[in-house]
């Protein structure tokens, strides 16, 4: 008899509702992002800070002016000896900022590296060249002279032109 109570009773439909189940959501949805920025608001941020290019230039000593009017004159033998005595200044540590920063001096090296060898005389020409280029390559070696040097008139376009037209050590 409790068999056909307990029949009796799951075949009746119960009168009660299910409770819905109800889930926490152990995981909540992340917050909308920003929205995107501008380039130039971007750039901006990330920046750093403009510093003062202005360079103090120095006058040279009597001595330092021979030689770079000599690294400018028309004689290519002067000329080479003076790149080469530059280029011995210049690969001193500490006279190298110095040295960058004098009136003339990087006048007289682009000058001297951007003449065109004449035929008669080319080794003594590519000499002056090759030492004129490792000069400059000695002046910008300290960080603080390589803006200086490179934005000097006409030193880009003098070493482009050196590394079309040489073949030699003044490449490097």
């Amino acid at each position: 008899s409790t068999d056909e109570v307990s029949s009796f009773t799951s075949n009746v439909p119960s009168t009660r509702e299910p409770r819905p189940v109800q889930f926490h959501n152990p995981y909540p949805l992340p917050q909308a992002p920003p929205p995107p920025r501008s380039p130039e608001e971007i750039i901006k941020d990330n920046a750093k800070p403009e510093k003062d290019l202005r360079t103090k230039w120095t006058q040279p000593k009597q001595e330092l002016q021979e030689v770079l009017l000599a690294a400018k004159g028309s004689s290519l033998a002067r000329r080479s000896n003076a790149c080469g005595a530059l280029k011995v200044l210049a690969s001193k540590k500490k006279k190298q900022y110095t040295l960058a920063h004098t009136v003339g001096l990087l006048d007289s090296l682009v000058f001297a590296a951007n003449e065109s060898p004449p035929s008669a005389e080319a080794d003594v020409a590519v000499d002056a060249r090759t030492r004129a280029v490792t000069a400059i390559m000695y002046l910008s070696d300290p960080k603080e002279n390589r803006v200086t040097v490179f934005e000097h008139p006409g030193l880009a376009a003098t070493l482009v032109k050196v590394i079309e037209d040489d073949i030699g050590e003044a490449r490097l």
